[in-house]
């Protein structure tokens, strides 16, 4: 072939590079690139824990001066602080939202979606994640939650107050508190979301790690820190579907007039027609994936530590 040849079929080659240019949003906002999708879930991350630390600033003052009158209480929270004395629902319910924002949003999401995600293909010489659209996808979708988990904040009747077990009867009948309407209805959408985007995160983590691992980069050459992260998306994919099932049928026992988790309660002096459903059900399945839990936000933390060390 002539040299003209050559030349022109990299000049063809350059049209080509040059075609898929990235632009402003391709890169920063719905980029595909690990790298670029691990900074995207620190910045979510640190803002969730910020928020988070903000609401145990409040209820820890609360605590430690019972009925004293704080003017930034009134200032941050307007009714939900009259004269500046915090409400006692409000601070159920920033008990609840601030449990929920550091187990779930930050030490989940936060710590593994942010050092899985950076590490895993420069460790075991992969270019990228296996999919980097479902990559995209799971941090939007965990984008989404955290913000319909912070809409849930401005609620007229408040954000959810159950606790961040949000054990029923107290998260399943809209009329049994406060925080028990509207704000728990999209504290449960929010988690819904939430462990989709956990569920195709760690489905990327797993299959990058057992099928993009370069030449010679045998399983039982994997650093720690890779064996930490793999881990911790197994153990994820296990655990989270169950939780994702208590949420939707505790969403149908809320909305749809079904009773899982409710039979034989009195309000009032007055019996509510729900029969055949237990209460305890629900503790099964959220402590199925509650125990489970402490290893998926200790593992990232051991495995990095690990790698540091050594």
């Amino acid at each position: 072939m002539s040299v003209t040849a050559h030349a022109h079929i990299d000049d063809h080659a350059d049209d080509h590079v040059h075609h898929h240019k990235e632009t402003f949003v391709t890169k920063y906002i719905f980029s595909q690139d690990h790298k670029m999708i691990s900074k995207q879930y620190l910045i979510t991350g640190l803002i969730m824990g910020i928020i988070g630390i903000a609401m145990s600033l409040l209820f820890r003052m609360q605590l430690a001066w019972p009925g004293e009158s704080f003017p930034i209480f009134e200032a941050l929270l307007g009714g939900w602080a009259p004269g500046g004395v915090l409400d006692a629902d409000m601070y159920l319910a920033l008990v609840t939202i601030h449990g929920t924002i550091m187990v779930f949003f930050v030490l989940t999401a936060g710590l593994s979606g942010t050092f899985s995600n950076l590490l895993i293909p420069l460790q075991i010489g992969a270019r990228d994640m296996a999919s980097g659209f479902l990559n995209m996808l799971s941090y939007w979708m965990f984008f989404v939650s955290s913000v319909i988990m912070l809409i849930s904040l401005f609620v007229e009747a408040g954000p959810a107050a159950a606790g961040w077990t949000i054990y029923p009867p107290l998260s399943a009948l809209p009329m049994a508190q406060p925080g028990s309407g509207m704000g728990m209805t999209l504290w449960l959408v929010s988690m819904a979301i939430f462990i989709a985007s956990s569920l195709l995160g760690s489905l990327n983590y797993i299959v990058t790690v057992i099928n993009l691992r370069t030449k010679g980069m045998s399983m039982t050459r994997l650093p720690l820190t890779i064996w930490a992260f793999f881990v911790t998306a197994i153990i994820g994919v296990i655990s989270f579907p169950v939780l994702l099932s208590a949420a939707l049928l505790l969403i149908m026992d809320r909305s749809f007039g079904t009773s899982f988790f409710l039979s034989d309660i009195f309000i009032q002096g007055e019996v509510l027609h729900y029969q055949g459903g237990s209460p305890v059900l629900f503790e099964h399945l959220f402590w199925f994936l509650g125990h489970p839990e402490v290893y998926i936000v200790l593992l990232p933390a051991l495995g990095i530590t690990s790698e540091v060390m050594s």
